[in-house]
């Protein structure tokens, strides 16, 4: 199972003049197990199981890009990557390959070959991240790791007015970590909003660009909206405070989720069939 997966032919010799071959991949993982996406020593990480698969079915090196760097916890189903493999290659039979050998928290849902020069993360427009909330007194046990459990009554009206107001150009630097060193926090906002399916309360935000910990950031202020700690109308002054001590705190890893990453049309366009 872990062996080099027959029907794969590749040819990894550079000088045999064969160019590199671009693939783009989508990806559903749940981070529970996981210390974030980037590879790190003596770490289990999304990209570093990637890389390890992609070593197991190919015998060769492959460096995988994401759009974005999940942190530590946080799940996705909508992140996107991009490696090159060299080429000749039975491309077909890679997803399945791949996903023969990772572990079953990470799948390749599609991959693609990509334009040439497509770079995951440098041709990304934008992002939509969800973050989900269980607002009532017991949750099941089969969802427990991919929400967070409020069993306090939350103020969804309220939170909903306050979630509204973040959407525009504005510097975030009240909802960066602490630790952020992004000199730039102006960000985009398009789309923010709560919305709500019985005793679900999901958090979704669409953007040009995240700040570390934004989202979370985001919601833990939100939330304290929904206690009555902090007022709906109270938003646009911590924008403009710009001061990360003012906001409430760093929501927990669980509940956020990477749904989609946008690209320009033609990038999607002109990526070929899904394997």
């Amino acid at each position: 199972m872990h062996e080099k997966l027959s029907g794969l032919s590749v040819d990894n010799n550079p000088s045999a003049g064969q160019g590199l071959l671009t693939l783009r991949m989508v990806l559903h993982y749940r981070g529970t197990r996981y210390a974030g996406w980037q590879r790190q020593p003596d770490q289990l990480t999304i990209q570093g199981s990637l890389e390890k698969a992609f070593e197991k079915i190919l015998g060769s090196t492959v460096n995988v890009i994401g759009a974005g760097r999940t942190d530590a916890g946080v799940h996705a189903r909508g992140q996107v990557a991009h490696c090159q493999i060299s080429s000749p290659i039975e491309t077909k039979k890679i997803r399945h390959s791949l996903n023969a050998v990772l572990p079953p928290d990470i799948r390749v849902f599609h991959l693609r070959k990509a334009p040439p020069g497509f770079h995951a993360r440098k041709y990304a427009l934008g992002k939509r991240y969800e973050y989900r909330i269980y607002n009532g007194p017991v949750i099941s046990p089969f969802v427990t790791d991919h929400v967070l459990h409020v069993t306090s009554k939350l103020d969804f009206e309220k939170m909903y007015q306050a979630s509204r107001v973040l959407e525009g150009l504005y510097d975030f630097s009240s909802f960066a970590a602490s630790s952020c060193s992004t000199v730039n926090k102006i960000r985009r906002i398009s789309s923010s909003t709560m919305l709500r399916r019985g005793l679900m309360i999901t958090y979704r935000v669409e953007g040009d660009g995240f700040l570390h910990h934004m989202v979370r950031n985001i919601v833990g202020t939100l939330m304290q909206v929904g206690f009555g700690k902090i007022r709906a109308d109270s938003i646009s002054a911590l924008l403009a405070a710009r001061d990360r001590s003012k906001a409430g705190p760093t929501a927990p890893p669980q509940g956020l989720c990477l749904a989609k990453v946008f690209y320009p049309s033609n990038v999607t366009r002109n990526s070929l069939a899904s394997y």
